[in-house]
């Protein structure tokens, strides 16, 4: 089986030095803009995070798509041939580790702890009323990491909602009761953008925003102005439109605003390529394709 690596920005070395291992007779190459087309334009199988443009219909013996990720919107490209199946990867300690960093979030600005990080450089001493946290909260989609997410929160005290699109509140009325809103939502054309201007303004002031989806869901222009007037008082962005952030980024500067660099959890090599190669075997076996992607839904 020849295998094409599209694993770039994520260092392909692990990827491969765990695939030689389980699978020693296969062909691996790693794309790379300087390789030539020859090189890899009779792989079977892609491995990868992303689609480089005008990769995709240069495969005429593409078989199948595995991300190496859950997210899978960036390997679903126009030119992509509508046979080939998509699938993705399901880490149960991916949805744990995002849960563990959206709860950190969620009680630092319900706990109010950025006031203290402010009086400790001030070398101020000094306590305020601090109620333990049932603050109203909306998860915005209920698959697999919003459900943990949801789960997790709730265990802390949170007053939890979810939010799926295909349920009859509108993403307004549901943003309208919530202090806290986490965005968990698959990134497809009709999420993206969907927290913008009017949505932000549908919060209650004062509340928060946790992203830990795909940036490219939030207006980030949006998102900067609700911070600065004062409306939304505390953010916490995992995820940004543009990886890596460039330095000229106005959300380095947005009040109140936390930016870690898509690090709230990642699948392991080792859960990725066991996958994978389940995969693998199957497709060799002319067995379904586990964890598939249904490529009109996005997700």
């Amino acid at each position: 089986m020849k295998i094409l690596l599209l694993t770039h920005p994520l260092p392909a070395d692990p990827y491969l030095d765990a695939l030689r291992r389980r699978r020693p007779t296969d062909e691996l190459v790693v794309w790379s803009r300087d390789l030539p087309v020859a090189r890899w334009a009779d792989a079977e199988v892609v491995l990868g995070w992303r689609f480089p443009a005008g990769v995709a219909n240069a495969l005429p013996r593409l078989r199948w798509v595995c991300s190496v990720a859950a997210g899978v919107e960036k390997l679903l490209v126009s030119e992509l041939p509508a046979a080939v199946p998509v699938s993705r990867i399901v880490d149960p300690d991916q949805a744990l580790g995002i849960a563990q960093y959206v709860t950190a979030m969620a009680l630092r600005f319900a706990r109010e702890l950025p006031r203290y990080d402010v009086q400790q450089r001030e070398r101020l001493w000094k306590r305020h009323p601090m109620a333990a946290a049932h603050h109203r909260v909306c998860v915005l989609g209920q698959g697999a990491t919003g459900q943990e997410i949801s789960r997790m929160l709730a265990a802390c005290g949170f007053d939890v909602q979810g939010w799926r699109r295909s349920q009859g509140r509108s993403l307004h009325e549901a943003l309208r009761e919530a202090q806290i809103v986490v965005c968990a939502l698959p990134l497809t054309p009709e999420t993206t953008g969907l927290i913008d201007r009017e949505a932000l303004a549908s919060m209650p002031r004062g509340g928060a925003l946790i992203n830990i989806a795909r940036g490219a869901h939030v207006v980030e222009d949006d998102l900067v102005a609700a911070l600065r007037s004062g409306h939304l008082a505390f953010a916490a962005l995992d995820v940004q439109v543009n990886e890596p952030l460039p330095p000229e980024s106005p959300l380095w500067d947005a009040p109140n605003l936390v930016i870690t660099p898509h690090i709230a959890a990642q699948s392991s090599v080792a859960t990725i390529i066991a996958q994978f190669v389940e995969g693998l075997e199957a497709l060799e076996a002319g067995r379904p394709l586990p964890r598939p992607v249904d490529r009109q839904l996005g997700y």
